[in-house]
This record gives structure tokens, C-alpha cells and sequence, in this order.
């Protein structure tokens, strides 16, 4: 008898059942990511001033940005 052939004699015991969950909107759903290069000791001022505001650097970019636009 073959290994095969033991595998066929196998029955399962109960047939897993699965939970179905709603699927949850997630954060960053409204977000992309970009990636850009940025001078060194603008970048240090840039994260001192966050940290002056106690809000984080994307928090900063995102204002500055909306700021240009309008």
C-alpha cells in the first residue's frame, strides 16, 4: 500500500467551517504613499518644528501643501 493509497483511506472528521467577518474601511484607505528626497537641514527643521507644534511631519507637509494649492 502506498502512501497515496493511505492518504484516500483518510476521512476528515468534521468539515471546517469558516467566519465571515465584514470587511473593515481601513485608515490609510483615503492615503497613497510617495516617496521624495528632501535637503538634509531642511528636513531637520522640518521635523524640529513638528516636534515644536507637537504634531507629526506628514501632519506639516500635508498643511503646507494644501497652503500652496489654494
Amino acid at each position: 500500500m502506498g502512501a497515496f493509497d493511505k492518504l484516500k483511506q483518510i476521512t476528515p472528521k468534521e468539515t471546517p467551517k469558516q467566519k465571515i467577518v465584514p470587511v473593515k474601511e481601513r485608515k490609510r484607505d483615503a492615503e497613497s504613499s510617495y516617496t521624495l528626497w528632501l535637503d538634509k537641514e531642511l528636513l531637520k527643521s522640518l521635523k524640529l518644528k513638528a516636534v515644536e507644534e507637537g504634531v507629526n511631519v506628514k501632519t506639516l507637509v500635508e498643511e503646507a501643501i494644501r497652503g500652496y494649492l489654494k
